[in-house]
């Protein structure tokens, strides 16, 4: 089956959405299945910090990597509320902090990325 790529990100929307639990962010729910990009798991806490650097001025450099990630989860809440936006990849997507969301992916690495979604036959088209 061939999708446009804005069906074919409402399809992964849909799972990260599905399977998020109401105590988490689309990216834990990404880092804790071990999909897409892993979410924060990626990162280290000193880039973690670099990349929210408004957050990292309001806690001490010792803040443990879980502490500090609470702020983010935080904030990332926040801004999906403010957005409207289904998910925080597409937060992301529109403010660009922290990583370029779905942006960040042509669509053969959306594809390869979510084999529980797309078959082997599928295309993703219209970049």
């Amino acid at each position: 089956m061939n999708y446009t790529r804005e069906d074919a990100l409402h399809k992964i929307r849909e799972f990260l959405v599905s399977q998020t639990r109401p105590d988490e962010t689309t990216c834990q729910a990404a880092a804790r299945l071990g999909v897409f990009c892993h979410g924060y798991d990626r990162w280290t806490v000193d880039q973690l910090r670099h990349l929210y650097p408004w957050l990292a001025k309001k806690v001490p450099v010792e803040t443990p990597r879980e502490e500090f990630l609470k702020l983010i989860v935080a904030w990332d809440n926040a801004r999906q509320l403010v957005h409207k936006a289904p998910t925080t990849c597409d937060v992301k997507a529109i403010d660009h902090e922290g990583c370029l969301g779905f942006d960040r992916f042509n669509n053969e690495q959306l594809k390869r990325m979510f084999p529980q979604l797309f078959t082997a036959e599928d295309a993703i088209e219209q970049w």
